[in-house]
């Protein structure tokens, strides 16, 4: 069976997109887009330029024996979102068939939204179509996966920030599956008005106890405006039966400066296809990814980097820990047309291996313009043992020594990231794993 006939199945097909939207009471518009990206879907390869497509695998799961029952039954309890106020303070708190949203007043009044589509269809339908004409304009055939997750999304959570509104507080969602054998779709789409500013999370995780099959799927859209500054960072942490898509597309105007870190850790396999798209003059792009994989997990990545306008900044930087008989590949692509003029662009990958850990890194460089820098480098070594000996000499027990070096193997990217308490969040998370599998 191949990838793409895997997730052909009961659950999506046309008849049940259809239920889906009437269950949502959606205008006749977002039923037809939802058509329009199940076609899309059908019509698409699997991989445009085959960077995914010989090397990602769903081996060990079946979409086919999965359920899609994630329907959305009003508001959540308030109290969920009160339990991790103390560590994350989220304005978002989705699960499995609820969904909470507590944006302040003080955001509210400047015009900041951060909910579900329908709900925004609900104040201001002008909006709502206008938002979702600027997101298809430029993601509609962008992705074979992302378009089934737009097709059969269940939530769509639009944030909104207005021209010149600048965001001290870090904006979060947080969510969580807290049932089995479901396939569970989504959209996420966020929209930075000229001149904003503004930091914003996405957490993906679980509570669930067994370890039965899961799919999560979503596809992330985000557009950054003329001198705009956004940081985005996201954290995965499923069970290690859970299967993780993520098709992220992000356009950067005039000027404006997107920094964005992944950091990935848990499921059976996470797939993530990310893009970049520089398409305003001095328009700046960061693309930083982290992985840390145990047992059989397996991580899918591709970063790809776009300097359509002139005097663009591009980079990605990734570092990898697979550990035991775990897996991760990456494939970067830095794409400079001839209209990229005194484009600047980097691309670094480093992995390390610790047991029969795999670490694979592909980058590739295509280049229509002389009057460019661009330049990638990629290593793969084992954990340094005489680091490991160096250590001990100086007082530092085996296990120890080779937990500061694993951690600290990540340290590279999250200073790149440059956001103390982002990164704080991030090193818990992965401290916890850590923990968990000693």
């Amino acid at each position: 069976m191949s990838n793409v006939e895997l997730f052909d199945t009961n659950y999506t097909n046309m008849d049940k997109l259809i239920e889906l939207s009437q269950s949502l009471n959606e205008p006749k518009w977002l039923l037809e887009r939802r058509k329009n990206a199940y076609h899309t879907y059908q019509e698409l390869p699997y991989d445009k330029d085959h960077l995914f497509y010989k090397y990602t695998t769903f081996k060990d799961f079946n979409p086919k024996s999965l359920t899609h029952n994630w329907k959305y039954n009003g508001e959540g309890n308030h109290e969920l979102l009160k339990t991790y106020e103390q560590n994350l303070k989220p304005f978002m708190v989705e699960t499995t068939n609820t969904l909470q949203s507590s944006l302040p007043e003080d955001l509210q009044k400047l015009g900041v939204f951060f909910d579900t589509l329908h709900n925004l269809i609900k104040i201001d339908e002008v909006k709502a179509k206008k938002i979702i004409s600027m997101v298809d304009k430029s993601t509609s055939k962008f992705d074979k996966l992302g378009s089934l997750s737009r097709a059969f999304a269940v939530n769509i959570i639009v944030l909104y920030v207005p021209k010149n509104v600048i965001i001290t507080e870090i904006i979060g969602k947080i969510t969580q599956i807290n049932n089995s054998t479901t396939a569970n779709f989504g959209e996420f789409i966020a929209i930075f008005e000229d001149g904003s500013q503004a930091t914003y999370y996405n957490i993906y995780n679980d509570n669930s106890s067994d370890n039965n099959a899961k799919l999560y799927s979503i596809i992330e859209t985000v557009i950054v405006g003329d001198n705009a500054r956004v940081k985005s960072f996201q954290l995965q942490d499923f069970n290690p039966s859970a299967v993780f898509l993520l098709s992220k597309y992000s356009e950067i105007n005039r000027y404006g400066v997107y920094r964005n870190l992944s950091h990935l850790q848990g499921g059976h396999l996470s797939r993530q296809n990310s893009f970049i798209d520089l398409i305003g003059d001095n328009a700046e792009g960061y693309d930083l990814f982290t992985m840390f994989g145990q047992n059989k997990q397996r991580f899918d990545v591709k970063s790809e980097l776009k300097h359509t306008a002139k005097s663009t900044i591009g980079q990605t930087h990734a570092r990898q820990v697979m550990m035991d008989k775990s897996e991760a590949v990456l494939r970067g692509l830095i794409v400079i047309p001839e209209s990229g003029y005194d484009a600047d662009s980097w691309l670094t990958t480093a992995g390390m291996t610790v047991g029969q850990g795999k670490v694979n890194s592909i980058p590739a460089l295509q280049i229509d313009q002389n009057e460019v820098a661009a330049a990638h480098a990629a290593s793969v070594e084992p954990l340094n043992e005489e680091l490991v000996f160096y250590l001990k000499a100086r007082g530092v027990n085996e296990k120890e020594a080779r937990e500061m070096l694993i951690k600290g193997y990540f340290e590279y990217v999250f200073k790149l990231f440059n956001d103390i308490n982002s990164i704080e969040i991030l090193r818990d998370s992965l401290n916890l794993k850590w923990d968990l599998s000693l």
